[in-house]
């Protein structure tokens, strides 16, 4: 079954801060959960859920930079549905969402060494990054979208 994208609601926030949970380690440090919660409950820019047989299975948004980017803000997928397509269709109705409003948006990420691959496969190509950032053995890898 083809899983639904729409707008976070409130009522999203305890399968959100699960999926978040079910993802740390190593996707996330635990000390990066109050940033997440917080986040959630200020909903400072869009963000969205994808909902399958009545699940929310992920999550993710995106906001606007002061300089002008737009960059993906906390994708995630429930642990166990990775490597299902979920997490390329997230990245891609974001995207999608994004080029509606801006066509020439640059699209950018900050990510972690553990998902870079990913990024890389749908058209990311890194840009910089910092060792522990996020936390012991951790890595930010910065990254900006470049379509084929």
């Amino acid at each position: 079954m083809t899983p639904t994208f729409r707008p976070y609601q409130p009522a999203d926030q305890a399968a959100c801060l699960a999926i978040f949970d079910g993802n740390t380690p190593p996707f996330f440090d635990p000390s990066e959960r109050p940033a997440f919660e917080s986040f959630l409950e200020r909903q400072p820019c869009p963000f969205f859920v994808l909902e399958q047989d009545g699940q929310i299975v992920a999550c993710g948004g995106y906001g606007t930079e002061k300089n002008g980017d737009i960059v993906l803000a906390w994708g995630m997928v429930q642990r166990d549905l990775h490597k299902h397509g979920l997490g390329s269709i997230l990245l891609a109705k974001r995207i999608e969402k994004i080029i509606q409003d801006d066509p020439q948006a640059h699209i950018v990420i900050d990510t972690s060494q553990y998902s870079q691959a990913f990024f890389e496969r749908q058209g990311f190509r890194v840009t910089g990054g910092q060792e522990n950032y996020y936390g012991p053995g951790l890595h930010r890898v910065d990254m900006e979208y470049k379509p084929a």
